[in-house]
């Protein structure tokens, strides 16, 4: 037998023994680094990638629904090549994302963990690191090749009887110092390692989950989305509804209260789904405009940037941001952005300073006890006249 058909069968048998060759098996035993996903309570749909590029990993994606029928997450299991120079090491792990095809986190055997250049196991931190990494989806990464990762290379040490065959599946080590501009985009000494899972979470089953949840996109689903407790459902819906207003009249009962939500991820949403033309009607303005109440501090400036953006603003809902500030829900520097409302309605609406409404508030306001909110007054009364 010659010496390179030894070596083949040697790394056979050590992949063999390492499980490498082995279909996931039953996943009970994986419940690291992260949270167990697996073991989560709800009903499980198989979908089958076609034609899927990845020849080693599953060809299948799991996806576990709630007693809705709504997404808790999607997962799959994963064997993926690590290689550089030729050298490669087996990474198995499962990886999951959201409701909405977000990275969500990674799943592996406690027993089989990430490894970095001289085989020592990833720490705590490093798969907290791993997890912002992944979850970046503007990542440096992104737009790299496999070449870029490094300044230079070094060749790939022969093996000989003497040499330790794990030195084969050695990776990132054999690679010269990570390119100094990514360094701090990367796990050390992990480099590959991070661009590869990165690239494995946005690429084909990324795709394929979205074309998914593409297919379920109606009105009623979106409801759906709306009624559930999570943040990550209200989101999806918000975005979804962002992105096919037609939606957001179906809604709106749904939508409008989380502009005063407490989660200023999902009130911040909430807003942006709402368009000016929504608020053409003199109705939906007021609404709009109570949702200041409950809203937190910045939402309430948010609330006055979007009645801005209204052509044709009431008087009634112009008069009612006049009272949200005496009553003292808006501050100064609301008050301020308030004017440019009732500026820019003046241009448009000749005489709108001089309803009796409008009017009677301004001069309230001109007499106001606070110093700068009187001066503030008098001279916008002054400017537009």
């Amino acid at each position: 037998m010659t010496k390179s058909s030894r070596t083949i069968l040697i790394v056979v048998a050590f992949l063999f023994i390492c499980g490498f060759l082995l279909p996931p098996g039953n996943p009970s035993g994986t419940a690291f680094p992260s949270k167990d996903f697996l073991h989560m309570k709800g009903t499980v749909v198989t979908h089958i990638v076609e034609n899927s590029t990845d020849t080693f990993s599953e060809n299948r994606i799991l996806e576990l629904q709630d007693d809705d029928g709504m997404t808790l997450w999607f997962g799959r299991y994963f064997y993926k090549d690590i290689c550089v120079t030729g050298i490669c090491r087996m990474v198995k792990l499962w990886i999951f994302w959201d409701c909405a095809g977000n990275y969500l986190g990674i799943q592996l055997d406690e027993k089989d963990p990430l490894t970095k250049s001289d085989h020592t196991p990833f720490e705590p931190e490093d798969y907290i690191r791993l997890d912002q990494i992944l979850a970046d989806t503007l990542s440096i990464l992104k737009s790299l090749r496999y070449e870029d990762l490094v300044t230079d290379e070094i060749t790939q040490p022969e093996l000989d009887d003497n040499r330790n065959l794990m030195a084969l599946f050695e990776v990132d080590g054999y690679s010269s110092a990570t390119s100094p501009t990514l360094k701090e985009y990367v796990v050390k000494d992990a480099v590959y390692t991070c661009y590869t899972l990165w690239h494995t979470v946005y690429g084909e089953t990324r795709a394929h989950i979205d074309d998914i949840l593409e297919s379920r996109i109606d009105a009623a689903y979106v409801k759906q989305l709306l009624m559930k407790e999570s943040e990550n459902h209200k989101i999806f819906a918000l975005d979804i509804i962002r992105r096919e207003n037609s939606f957001l009249s179906e809604c709106d009962f749904m939508v409008l209260p989380l502009v005063g939500s407490l989660d200023r991820n999902i009130s911040e949403k909430a807003l942006l789904a709402i368009t000016p033309q929504y608020l053409s009607s003199p109705e939906k303005q007021l609404q709009f405009v109570n949702l200041m109440d409950h809203a937190l501090p910045e939402i309430k400036y948010e609330i006055i940037y979007k009645m801005q953006l209204v052509d044709k603003v009431s008087t009634a809902a112009v008069a009612l941001l006049l009272d949200k500030f005496m009553s003292g829900k808006i501050s100064s520097g609301g008050l301020n952005q308030i004017f440019k409302i009732i500026s820019k309605q003046e241009l448009l609406n000749k005489g709108i300073v001089n309803n009796r409404e409008i009017e009677s508030r301004l001069t309230q306001l001109s007499n106001h006890p606070d110093a700068y909110t009187a001066n503030l007054t008098r001279n916008f009364m002054k400017s537009i006249r």
